[in-house]
């Protein structure tokens, strides 16, 4: 009974977590924008370059709070269920190219670069482009959240055994071992973040966990404090049909 009392309680307390986080995720860049709308509507910005300035922020924030807003309804429908997967045969290096490519003029802006390595023999896997997107664009936004600015994040591609290996490596502050086992769980936020004012949710990474297990594969976290985080994503490797039948391939080692 006391045990479960205790697990109520700390349910409660990420679910209150969450809430605060989400709050402040919305709060203080509406604060801002609101701000800068009167200042615009009133005519109280006299300098063409400022103005422009401004305009740029607005359009940078209206963007960052639809990806929240995605972020959130994405896990939503996991969580009930919805949105059944649409299985197909494809090349992973395809969805990695173009959710790189569609990060790559934000990324641009906060100095930090993504490097992909990809492996040409990598593999194909049967799976629903979308759901696999939404887990690399996840992985993808936690590495730069606690990047360091002119950094860089690796993204590699490759195969281990009979799986296709997609991993994400950062140079942030990294995971304290005794946190690393619950770092997939709903609104789970780890004390680094919560210490350095990281924005988020604690959504990102269940909904990555959620993606893989339905694909059937795995996940694994490798981090220490101080030295960076790598999360690898192990996805089981297609050989159904002839080699490379019905499958869209990428380029091979872009970078953006």
């Amino acid at each position: 009974m006391a045990r479960a009392l205790r697990r109520e309680a700390r349910v409660a307390q990420l679910q209150s977590d969450f809430v605060a986080a989400v709050s402040h995720e919305f709060r203080s860049p509406l604060t801002t924008m609101r701000q800068m709308a009167e200042m615009l509507e009133t005519d109280r910005v006299a300098d063409e370059a400022r103005r422009k300035q401004y305009y740029r922020v607005l359009a940078s924030e209206t963007a960052r709070l639809q990806r929240l807003v995605e972020r959130l309804l994405d896990f939503g429908r996991m969580e009930a269920g919805g949105d059944a997967p649409q299985h197909e045969r494809l090349d992973l290096s395809t969805v990695v190219d173009e959710v790189v490519a569609a990060m790559a003029e934000p990324t641009s802006h906060h100095h930090t670069r993504i490097e992909i390595v990809s492996t040409a023999s990598a593999g194909i896997v049967r799976g629903d482009p979308a759901a696999l997107a939404l887990a690399v664009r996840n992985l993808i936004e936690n590495a730069l959240k606690y990047s360091p600015d002119r950094s860089m994040v690796t993204v590699t591609l490759g195969r281990e055994g009979a799986s296709v290996a997609i991993a994400v490596s950062d140079q942030g502050a990294g995971i304290a071992k005794d946190e690393q086992a619950a770092i997939f769980g709903k609104f789970v936020r780890g004390r680094a973040a919560i210490a350095g004012r990281v924005s988020g949710t604690g959504v990102g990474l269940a909904a990555v966990k959620h993606v893989v297990d339905a694909h059937g594969g795995a996940i694994r976290l490798e981090s220490e404090p101080g030295r960076g985080s790598t999360f690898t994503v192990l996805l089981p490797l297609d050989e159904s049909g002839a080699p490379g039948a019905d499958v869209t391939s990428a380029a091979a080692g872009s970078e953006a």
